[in-house]
């Protein structure tokens, strides 16, 4: 039998991953060009495992869809964020709705998704976590936002002097 533990370790995660993903879509943000190369890179690497893992066609075009949707959606979320360079470094400020929007929607369809699969019994079929054509399609709307979010900001931050000079 596994230990209690487990899901409460786990479920911890799961929560502060998600308040670390609003926390950055909410106020005044430091621009890390090593943070934001880092996370366009695992972005990148888990939309790869998702297209070569995949064998259902549907899912792969919800997938795709979801990534050309949330791609134009991160160029409107570029155009409407503030930056600015201080003599402390360069700043952004996020609009708060859409990152946000995303964020609520793709953790209410996981936790919708999660209960589903609780509820199913040992005698039915079990689906698979990633088969859902919705639930990739929301994956890839948020991956793709946040694709081009951070491309943006990533070119952003080479577009400007250091500060001070």
């Amino acid at each position: 039998m596994a230990s209690p533990a487990v899901p409460i370790v786990f479920g911890g995660l799961i929560v502060w991953s998600i308040y670390r993903r609003v926390r950055r879509n909410i106020g005044r943000q430091k621009l890390h060009p090593r943070r934001i190369i880092t996370s366009i890179v695992i972005f990148c690497a888990i939309s790869i495992l998702i297209f070569s893992m995949s064998k259902n066609a549907n899912v792969l075009l919800a997938f795709s869809g979801g990534l050309l949707l949330g791609a134009a959606l991160g160029f409107a979320g570029l155009r409407l964020t503030k930056f600015d360079t201080t003599d402390e470094g360069h700043f952004y400020t996020p609009n708060t709705y859409i990152g946000g929007a995303l964020s609520l929607l793709l953790v209410g369809r996981m936790l919708y998704r999660f209960w589903q699969l609780q509820s199913v019994s040992a005698t039915q079929n079990f689906p698979a976590l990633m088969q859902s054509p919705l639930t990739c399609f929301i994956i890839g709307l948020t991956f793709g936002y946040y694709l081009v979010y951070y491309i943006g900001l990533f070119v952003h931050t080479h577009d400007k002097k250091p500060p001070g000079a």
